[in-house]
C-alpha cells in the first residue's frame, strides 16, 4: 500500500529551506489566529445580539399575552351585551307574537260575531233562510277568513258587504213575487 511518492533534490543549504518552511507556517498560524479571534468577537456579538433578540422576544410574548388577555375579556363584554340584547329581542318578538294572535282571535271573533248577526237579520229581513242559502253563507266566510288575515283591505275588521248585496237583490225579487216554500 503506497499513499504517494516524491523526488527530493538535494539542496545546498538545508537550513535555508527549514527557515522558509518555518516561516511560512508562522505566517499561515498568524494569519489563522488572526481570523480565529476576528471570527470569536464575531461570535460574541452576534451571541450579543441574540440575547437582546431573545429578551425583547420574550417582551413582545408578554405584552401579546395580556393584549390577548385584554381582547379576550372585552369580547366576553361584548359577547354578552349582544346575548342580553338578542334575549330582550327574542322576548319582544314573542310578546309582540302573542299579542297579534291574541288580537286575531279577538278579531275573527267579532268577524264571526258580525256574520251571525248579519245571518240573523237576513232572516228576520225575508222571514227565513233556505238550507241552501245558510249553507252558501258559511262556506263563503270560512274560506275567506284566511284570506283576509293576509290582506290589510280584507282586515277581519272591514266586512266585504258587496257579494252579500248581489245575493240580496237576487233572492229579494223572488221571494218578494212568487210565493214561499215552507
Amino acid at each position: 500500500f503506497r499513499l504517494g511518492s516524491l523526488k527530493l533534490q538535494k539542496v545546498l543549504s538545508p537550513a535555508e529551506v527549514v527557515k522558509e518552511l518555518i516561516g511560512y507556517c508562522l505566517d499561515c498560524l498568524g494569519r489563522l489566529h488572526a481570523k480565529n479571534e476576528h471570527l470569536q468577537k464575531e461570535n460574541e456579538r452576534l451571541f450579543s445580539s441574540w440575547s437582546d433578540m431573545e429578551k425583547l422576544l420574550e417582551k413582545c410574548v408578554e405584552a401579546k399575552e395580556e393584549l390577548e388577555a385584554d381582547l379576550y375579556n372585552r369580547f366576553i363584554l361584548v359577547l354578552n351585551e349582544k346575548k342580553a340584547k338578542i334575549r330582550s329581542l327574542q322576548k319582544l318578538l314573542n310578546e309582540a307574537k302573542e299579542a297579534k294572535e291574541s288580537a286575531v282571535g279577538a278579531k275573527c271573533t267579532r268577524v264571526s260575531i258580525a256574520t251571525t248577526q248579519m245571518a240573523t237579520g237576513r232572516e228576520n229581513d225575508y222571514d227565513g233562510n233556505t238550507d241552501e242559502e245558510s249553507e252558501n253563507l258559511t262556506q263563503a266566510s270560512l274560506p275567506s277568513a284566511p284570506e283576509r288575515r293576509h290582506s290589510l283591505l280584507g282586515s277581519p275588521d272591514v266586512i266585504d258587504t258587496a257579494p252579500r248585496r248581489k245575493r240580496r237583490q237576487r233572492t229579494a225579487k223572488p221571494a218578494a213575487t212568487g210565493a214561499k216554500k215552507a
